[in-house]
Formats: C-alpha cells, structure tokens, sequence
C-alpha cells in the first residue's frame, strides 16, 4: 500500500513537473521565434538607419559647401574676382559689350560682436544698358543656396552717360551706347568662433 502511494504520490510530482517542462519549452520556442523576428526587424532598421544616415549626411554636405560659397569664413578676393569675371565673360558670349576695367578691394571690416565680416569693393564697367540691369540682377540674386554664388550688396551707383559727340555716334552706330559705371559693392564672410 504504501508503494502504491509512494508510486501516486511520485506520479503525480512527475505529471506536473512534466507539464511545467513543456510549458517552458512552449515558452522558449515561443521566444526564440520572436528573438528571431525581432533580429529581422533590427537588420531592416538599421539598414533604412543607415540609408537615412547617409542621405542626410550627403544632404548636410551639399548645404554645408553652398553656405561656404555664399557666406564664406575669409575673405577670398580670388574666388569674388574669378566670378565677377566668369559673370562678365558669359554675358559677353549672350550680348556683347560689357567690359570690367577696374576691381578694386578695399579693408575689411570686421563686426566682431554679430561674427561677420565685410569686404568693400568697387567695380568699373563699361556696359550697355541691357547689360548693367543684368549686373545688378546677378548682385540682386546673390546669396542664393542652388547656384551658391557669394553674398553680394550694391552700396552705391555712379553712371556716367556717354555724351554727344564722335564717341556716341560710334556707339549709337552700333546699336546702343556704352555706359559708364561705377559700383560700390560690399561682399560679406563669416568670422570664425573662439571658444
């Protein structure tokens, strides 16, 4: 009697310590199915992470070197004199009879309490009209972040019309006479931070 007991008693430890067995293997397999879904979600994650990761860096990038063009951290008379130049040959090849004869820079001034810088230049042109509302529409359109030409501000206007005489019947014989202008014209750049 007493091993039938001991038997029952053994067999009823045993059924429920085997159900609690199954239940975890349940459990684990339960798991491990979703360890597995949940790896597969972290590889898309992490490959959509890092396709936004480079299109931002790319994105930053591009905006980065277009601020550089436009508001720069030196003065670079260079680059202002190349596109000023690059500007006037270009709008030779459309219509002719624009000529820059003089660029000249002047000191910077520096406004150390708001980070920027200002580089006063002024330019002579010989220019048809046409020409010199092109001029001031390039200096208007400055600035922009698509074409990241250098931020420019027209201070001041000086034209000088041609007169009567041989010179403007040579230019009216040509189609239109030339002006005369000068332009005080301020160019800007940022001041590096110290910290």
């Amino acid at each position: 009697m007493l091993i039938v007991v001991l038997l029952a008693v053994a067999g009823y430890f045993g059924f429920t310590k085997y159900q609690e067995l199954a239940n975890a293997q349940g459990a684990v397999s339960v798991e491990q199915a979703n360890l597995a879904d949940m790896k597969t979600f972290e590889k898309q994650i992490a490959g959509q992470y890092s396709a936004l990761n480079s299109t931002f860096y790319e994105d930053f990038r591009s905006i980065r070197s277009a601020v550089e063009g436009i508001f720069p951290s030196e003065e670079n008379y260079t680059r202002i004199t190349q596109n000023l130049d690059s500007f006037v040959i270009d709008l030779n090849k459309k219509s002719p009879s624009i000529f820059m004869s003089n660029l000249k820079f002047n000191k910077p001034r520096l406004d150390i309490d708001h980070g920027y810088g200002v580089l006063p230049f002024t330019l002579s042109l010989s220019t048809t009209r046409s020409n010199f509302e092109r001029m001031l529409k390039y200096a208007e359109s400055s600035g922009a972040l698509t074409d990241a030409s250098r931020i420019l501000d027209v201070r001041s206007i000086s034209i000088n019309f041609p007169g009567q005489g041989a010179s403007s019947a040579g230019s009216s014989a040509t189609g239109s006479a030339l002006l005369s202008v000068a332009l005080s014209i301020n160019a800007y750049f940022h001041l590096p931070t110290i910290l």
